[in-house]
């Protein structure tokens, strides 16, 4: 494999396998978690945990642990919605030098097609 490959982002990897921008923008804001993890942001930033809770807090009813959000998981979103430029992460939000996460201003631009389908959701299902 080459170096320049193997160096490739996850968005690269996405762009390259997609040509209609609807897929493109389903596969970068899809997945269990990654929609959740914006819509909490839009109030302001956020602790890697206080994060962790606002969504789990968001999910209404699962059967089994199996559904429960990790640490793991979310570090891995967190680090593709970074590379997708739509969160950064911040040590300026508060005095205690705690790392947050809020969204950037594509991330702020995508807010309101989460919250459309928020009402849609809430709306047909």
């Amino acid at each position: 494999m080459s170096q320049a490959i193997a160096e490739s982002t996850e968005l690269d990897r996405i762009k390259s396998n997609v040509v209609c921008p609807v897929e493109l923008s389903l596969r970068i804001l899809g997945g269990k978690w990654r929609g959740s993890i914006l819509y909490q942001l839009k109030d302001g930033p956020l602790r890697f945990t206080e994060l962790m809770h606002a969504v789990q807090d968001a999910v209404v009813y699962y059967k089994d642990d199996d559904h429960w959000l990790t640490s793991k998981v979310l570090s891995q979103h967190l680090a593709s919605l970074i590379d997708f430029e739509l969160v950064e992460k911040t040590n300026a939000v508060t005095n205690d030098d705690a790392q947050h996460y809020r969204l950037t201003p594509k991330g702020i631009s995508v807010m309101p097609l989460l919250i459309e389908l928020f009402f849609w959701g809430e709306r047909n299902y």
